[in-house]
């Protein structure tokens, strides 16, 4: 067998931190860089860990393994929101994991500075005050991503976002949220992680009725967000596609 070229060790490499990202497969935006998730100082997340949604009523503390200067923010998104949640309410919706799903901001804390432990702190009022993971009544699972990006100074929500009001947590204003626009803005997120919850009453997961689209058929009276980073979701799996054939070209 022939040895592998510079190109296929170095598409290998590539193919391998696709793998390893610490967003969920094919979300975007995405990262490779673990971010430490800890809930009542004892229930550390592991990404794609489904926990028990009462154990994680308070914010949990976040932290990374390397040092960060400058200024941060912290936003934790559900990803999988039945879409028939936000009909009625706009003409667009942002894309969640799978069709007729999008998304909730639960948390949004700006100006986060990292302390000497690795953990990032902030004297300044959240944006959007942490909510409790609450996914519906025999819904599915829903996944529900934190993601870490440096701030700008001067940083405002770009226009996808900008101009609502996130507080009470119950307001519906944090549904159909953009990551993408946010990414567009300011960059890849620096470091993530994920988990899901399942509602603790659920008996039947996955019987919920998602408005006219139960059987997961996108719904046509919406038109998806279709910024940069949803773009490039779909060049990246081309390029591990191409990458992949490259690299059995050269075994």
């Amino acid at each position: 067998m022939s040895s592998i070229s510079a190109v296929g060790a170095s598409a290998l490499l590539l193919t391998a931190s696709i793998v390893q990202a610490q967003t969920p497969p094919g979300s975007q935006p995405s990262t490779n860089h673990a971010l430490a998730v800890k809930y009542n100082g004892n229930l550390t997340l592991t990404p794609n860990a489904l926990l028990p949604q009462p154990l994680l009523a308070s914010a949990p503390a976040v932290s990374l393994n390397q040092t960060l200067n400058g200024t941060h923010m912290l936003m934790l998104v559900d990803l999988a929101i039945p879409q028939s949640s936000i009909n009625g309410t706009g003409s667009e919706f942002y894309p969640g994991l799978v069709p007729c799903r999008t998304t909730r901001l639960h948390w949004l804390q700006s100006g986060l500075t990292q302390s000497a432990n690795g953990t990032f702190v902030s004297d300044t009022a959240a944006i959007a005050d942490y909510g409790q993971p609450h996914p519906g009544l025999n819904d599915i699972a829903h996944t529900y991503t934190f993601y870490l990006f440096s701030q700008p100074a001067n940083f405002t929500l770009p226009s996808w976002d900008a101009g609502r009001v996130f507080n009470p947590i119950s307001v519906s204003a944090r549904m159909n949220f953009s990551v993408s626009a946010v990414a567009d803005v300011v960059g890849a997120p620096l470091a993530a992680n994920y988990m899901r919850v399942l509602n603790p009453n659920t008996t039947a997961p996955g019987t919920f009725l998602n408005g006219t689209c139960p059987t997961g058929a996108p719904n046509s009276t919406v038109t998806p967000y279709t910024g940069a980073a949803i773009q490039l979701q779909g060049m990246a799996s081309a390029v591990v596609v191409v990458l992949s054939l490259v690299v059995f070209a050269l075994l």
